[in-house]
């Protein structure tokens, strides 16, 4: 049923039939001799009170050009797109995943190189490595390359090319100068401690899950941001619907006044119902007064959502409700409510998000209670090169030795100079106090956590098990404020033609004008507030979303929701 919809055109009948009833009554009752109150003095002009332009603002920005008309969804998306609470969360998506890029680059490789020279001189002091000039003398230089790879199984293999050449002095060298060159691989990896997991890794799946966790927390503020939105655009339909419950009654008031004055003109009423009614007209052109108030408050509330930008065309433009508070019952089962709040409550996935991080922390700590075993080897090759320089009748070096850099790099490849070694590396702890506290303290928070989440799914259950009574008491309300409405309508036209005929008093007309006016008024307001108890309800059931056929389409460069 459309009740506040018909609210305009029965109140235009209604006024149209008050006025022909009091009409009449004033034709009926009119007389060319004076009345018993023919003596008394008609009010002022100074007393009625300054005329007030019952215009709307939605009329006048009609008027203007600046009504921006607009339905609940299309505003629901404006606000989505440009509300500054959702980019804040869009930064902190953006922040998490650098994170995650940030700890992962540990296994990025690192390319080292090293290049020097220097010199070195020492006394002679033995005569197998003598020079001719009473001191050695070395002079060395050399250029390394080194690849180092940190891998996921907690190990590093690191490649390593050298390269040097060294001029002596020393009469009993074989090369002056001379080349070296080599080539290596180290492979060092856990077999223990670190074998598994390690910090390393343990930081990607932490922060893997807090972007998780930011996921569900950037939903959880799209639902209520749209619970917020839609709440208002509500609120502002009814404030706009009150402006018309209460100019309608300003209207009537204001029809009372000038009939109360006619029927004073010709003495069949006293002059103190012309002030009696001018009271009420003032007292309801103030109630009209703070309506203009709220629909103006409300916008403003709907602009500071939807653009954080002063200058915005929403700031000059004046928002303008399409749709319509009609009652559409929304059908609910409250086991069925409650099982879909569990299912997608944010609060309990995050809870489940923290008790998996706070397993990984446990796996971390206790991982340092582990021995410390870990296997190096390495393999690699030697190469030299070099002119002869040492003729004493000793046998010559090998001719393939012989020359410059390039033949050391041959050799290295060509003369099978090998090496090569496997070792243990052993770490055993002794004593792990450090790493007892933090385990005792990681189970306690694990403990406090589930504690937690039990607390938060028996209230989750509460609001839902009220969510769902408010349902079915706004829809209640829904239905009296109807019956209330229809016996205050009544009320008023009885209460008119009886006042007609002379058989009702002024106050009793006005009084069944305020009566209509706020059953009207409690019509419309049970209205909104179905409307809210059932986005309420949908936002504690997490379906708010999927109720009103969104769907997110997060984009970190610019903030975006889609919609179907």
């Amino acid at each position: 049923m459309k009740i506040i919809g018909a609210f305009s055109a029965r109140g235009r009948c209604l006024m149209r039939g008050l006025l022909m009833t009091l009409s009449i009554a004033a034709l009926v009752s009119w007389s060319p001799s004076p009345g018993p109150f023919a003596q008394e003095k008609r009010p002022s002009a100074e007393t009625a009170p300054v005329a007030l332009s019952l215009v709307s603002p939605i009329e006048q920005a009609e008027k203007d050009g600046t009504a921006l008309r607009i339905s609940l969804k299309e505003l629901t998306k404006l606000a989505l797109q440009n509300n500054l609470d959702i980019a804040i969360s869009e930064t902190n998506e953006a922040f998490y995943q650098q994170r995650v890029i940030q700890s992962q680059g540990y296994y990025d490789p690192a390319i080292n190189v090293n290049a020097g020279t220097g010199r070195s001189k020492s006394a002679n002091t033995n005569i197998t490595n003598k020079s001719l000039t009473g001191f050695n003398q070395r002079d060395t230089a050399n250029w390394n390359v080194s690849v180092v790879q940190n891998i996921p199984t907690g190990g590093a293999i690191t490649a390593t090319f050298n390269s040097s050449r060294s001029d002596t002095n020393q009469t009993a060298s074989l090369f002056t100068p001379q080349f070296q060159g080599s080539t290596q691989i180290q492979v060092t990896q856990p077999l223990w401690r670190n074998f598994r997991i390690d910090q390393t890794r343990s930081n990607i799946r932490l922060y893997n899950l807090d972007l998780k966790s930011n996921d569900s927390k950037f939903k959880q503020g799209v639902t209520n941001t749209i619970a917020a939105i839609q709440g208002l655009y509500w609120d502002l339909v009814g404030a706009i619907r009150d402006y018309d419950i209460k100019r309608q009654s300003v209207e009537l008031a204001r029809l009372t006044v000038e009939q109360n004055r006619a029927k004073v003109e010709i003495g069949t009423l006293a002059s103190i119902t012309v002030t009696e009614a001018l009271a009420t007209q003032a007292t309801r052109e103030i109630d009209l007064i703070r309506a203009r108030e709220v629909i103006l408050s409300n916008e403003n509330a709907l602009r500071n959502m939807i653009s954080s930008d002063r200058n915005g065309d929403i700031w000059h433009q004046t928002i303008v409700p399409t749709e319509s508070p009609d009652f559409k019952e929304y059908q609910v089962a409250l086991d069925e409510s409650i099982n879909t709040a569990l299912k997608n409550r944010p609060e309990l996935e995050q809870y489940d998000l923290q008790l998996q991080q706070n397993d990984i922390t446990y796996e971390t700590q206790k991982n340092l209670k582990k021995w410390q075993f870990d296997v190096v080897g390495t393999f690699g090759a030697n190469g030299t090169a070099g002119p002869q320089s040492y003729s004493s009748g000793a046998p010559t070096i090998p001719t393939q030795f012989v020359g410059g850099l390039p033949v050391a790099y041959k050799t290295i490849f060509t003369e099978g100079l090998l090496n090569w070694t496997v070792a243990f590396n052993v770490q055993i702890p002794i004593k792990s106090r450090t790493v007892d506290s933090q385990l005792a303290q990681t189970q306690i928070t694990k403990r406090q956590l589930v504690m937690n989440r039990t607390k938060t799914e028996q209230n989750i259950i509460v609001q839902i098990r009220n969510a769902v009574e408010a349902l079915e008491t706004s829809r209640q309300r829904v239905e009296t404020s109807k019956v209330s409405l229809r016996f205050a309508q009544e009320q008023f036209e009885g209460e008119t033609e009886r006042f007609g005929a002379g058989m009702s008093q002024n106050f009793q007309v006005l009084q069944r004008q305020a009566d209509l006016s706020s059953a009207q008024g409690a019509a419309l307001q049970a209205l909104i507030a179905y409307k809210k108890a059932v986005i309420t309800l949908q936002q504690n059931m997490y379906n708010l979303l999927e109720s009103n056929d969104f769907e997110i389409a997060k984009s970190t460069s610019k903030g975006a929701l889609g919609f179907k």
